[in-house]
């Protein structure tokens, strides 16, 4: 203590004044490095928190964007969720469809059955018709045989000549069901993969009493309206066809849903003409009515041919002239079964001989037609082409009303003698 006392008590010396200065240069040489320590300390400092300022920028960024991304995920999820709740509502809607479809097949399958159980039917009656025609061809030769023998007894002869025609005619008459039976058994085949259900109709009318039409039927019909145009080639009652009647207001009972030009016709046969008519239907006229036009027992009462009726008459009570019926004519110059006497078959045989259309028709020759015809087998040559041209002429001239008039006198496309 003395010591450093003593220092500054001499200090007035040149040495002490080296001293201070020594030590005031390294003071300020200390605090020189000093300094230049912490401002390289600082820079290191402030480099650091650039870089975590950045880091941390970077890190809201990415954070922005996995909220955004997370938002997007959630939408896509609720969208997800929906279209789960939409899928599971197309696979119930899927699966009803599917029990409906596989209501319907057996719907189908079933009819399937009941038109292959007519068709066996069909089947037998021409095995039956063919039976009848070669017994009435042994017939035919037997009686030919007989007017042979007696040629000398004119009276006989007379007799047995007129038996012999009749038994010929009787004979042709078989044949002509038996051709056609064939050709509705082949459109009945072609048609058994297109079944539909019922037509619906249903009624009761006070009807006039009269006997069927000796027509041929059977008591397995199928139950669909038969085909038009394969029931022009059969028999028609032409006798009651020409019964001259009063004229009377008729209705187009094809708008009750059951009934179809072929019914609607047999109902006109019978004297129901017009919706008012069928709406006043009880249950003993729906008896005579399915039994005059053989509809299917029950039918009439399943399809409600009274209710609609009841509908169609209020409706034109209102307005006369909406249900009015209307003519439609052929307009297909093709469609050769428009002539009476001519089918399918036969068609298509004709169209095989260049005979393509009405116009192509009406000036075909009659030999030319026998010709196509005893071409194509024994089985054709029973027809008679007679008429065929002249209702071709009509057709093609759109002379319908004469057509309709000139086919009412035909009887299976032959004159009626």
């Amino acid at each position: 203590m003395e010591g450093f006392q003593d220092l500054f008590t001499n200090f007035d010396t040149q040495d002490s004044y080296a001293i201070l200065a020594i030590m005031f240069v390294a003071l300020l040489f200390g605090m020189l490095i000093g300094f230049l320590l912490r401002a390289t300390r600082i820079r290191k400092l402030k480099k650091e928190l650039k870089e975590e300022k950045k880091k941390l920028s970077d890190s809201l960024l990415q954070n922005e964007t996995l909220l955004a991304q997370q938002a997007e995920l959630e939408k896509k999820l609720k969208q997800a969720e929906y279209n789960l709740a939409s899928y599971t509502d197309k696979l119930d809607e899927l699966e009803k469809d599917k029990a409906k479809l596989l209501k319907d097949v057996y719907q189908v399958n079933q009819s399937l059955e009941e038109a292959q159980t007519n068709n066996r039917d069909y089947v037998s009656t021409i095995a039956t018709l063919k039976d009848d025609m070669i017994k009435l061809k042994l017939e035919n030769s037997q009686l030919a045989k007989e007017v042979e023998a007696e040629d000398q007894q004119v009276d006989n002869m007379a007799q047995m000549q007129s038996l012999y025609n009749a038994t010929r005619q009787q004979l042709t008459t078989f044949e002509s069901r038996l051709t056609h039976l064939d050709e509705e058994n082949e459109v009945l085949k072609t048609e058994l993969a297109q079944l539909k259900s019922a037509q619906e109709a249903a009624a009761t009318v006070e009807v006039v009493e009269k006997p069927e039409p000796a027509i041929l039927s059977f008591v397995d019909e199928p139950d669909t309206e038969p085909d038009p145009d394969s029931l022009t080639k059969m028999e028609k009652p032409v006798l009651n066809e020409k019964i001259i009647i009063e004229d009377h207001e008729q209705d187009d009972l094809t708008l009750i849903n059951g009934i179809g030009p072929f019914i609607e016709k047999k109902l006109n046969d019978i004297g129901i003409y017009t919706y008012q008519q069928i709406s006043e239907f009880d249950a003993k006229k729906i008896e005579q009515v399915t039994r005059d036009v053989a509809y299917f027992p029950g039918r009439i009462e399943k399809d409600d041919w009274v209710g609609q009726a009841k509908e169609l008459a209020n409706l034109k009570a209102k307005n006369p002239s909406a249900l009015k019926k209307k003519t439609a004519h052929p307009t297909n110059t093709a469609d050769l079964k428009i002539i009476e006497g001519i089918g399918p078959k036969i068609e298509q045989l004709l169209k095989d001989g260049g005979i393509n259309n009405w116009q192509d028709l009406a000036e075909a020759t009659l030999e030319r037609l026998q010709e196509i015809l005893t071409a194509a087998g024994e089985r054709y040559r029973i027809h008679d082409p007679n008429t065929w041209s002249n209702q071709a002429t009509l057709a093609a001239a759109g002379k319908w009303d004469e057509l309709n008039q000139y086919q009412d006198e035909l009887k299976g496309g032959r004159v009626v003698e």
